[in-house]
């Protein structure tokens, strides 16, 4: 067993603590340092670029978001061909978010071999509701959405990527 210390204290002559460190420590140490200095290296080169690893843009949620959000606001005009919209009238104790989610169901349910993938729906509705509930507010002055309000779902392929796809594409009062 090597007994040998790391680092070991002596006093030198002014009575001050020195520090000694062997050589192999140092050599060890050395090695280290040029090894991270070199992986530092390489890194800024790129070298580590892993092609499985591609940059990521934004959720196929989020493009849907940014398309009802961009239709909404007036942005474009029209929504993307296949897209359908529903209108649906809020009954007591229905919100848009469920409204959606029932539509969401009932197109699965009619189209069983291209259904609406539900967890990318469910952030979609999410994102849409939020940005709709505010327009809504602003053109309204309302907080609370209430029974026999109408909520807009498009249902299609709204952000291009060839699956069906739902979103909040508008919430009107029709009693205004």
């Amino acid at each position: 067993m090597n007994t040998e210390r790391f680092t070991s204290q002596n006093n030198n002559e002014d009575d001050r603590p020195v520090i000694e460190i062997p050589k192999s420590v140092v050599k060890i140490g050395a090695v280290a340092l040029a090894t991270l200095g070199i992986a530092g290296v390489a890194n800024a080169l790129g070298l580590f670029y892993s092609p499985k690893s591609p940059e990521k843009g934004p959720s196929p949620a989020h493009q849907v978001a940014q398309v009802v959000e961009d239709y909404s606001n007036g942005i474009i005009t029209e929504l993307p061909e296949d897209t359908e919209i529903h209108t649906v009238t809020l009954e007591e104790g229905e919100n848009p978010t469920s409204a959606a989610e029932t539509a969401m169901e009932e197109y699965n349910e009619e189209n069983p071999e291209n259904k609406i993938d539900p967890n990318e729906a469910r952030s979609s509705i999410y994102e849409t509701s939020i940005s709709m509930k505010e327009l809504y507010k602003d053109e309204t002055g309302n907080t609370e959405i209430q029974p026999g309000t109408t909520v807009n779902i498009a249902i299609g392929d709204i952000n291009g990527d060839g699956k069906p796809s739902i979103a909040i594409a508008g919430i009107e009062n029709e009693s205004k």
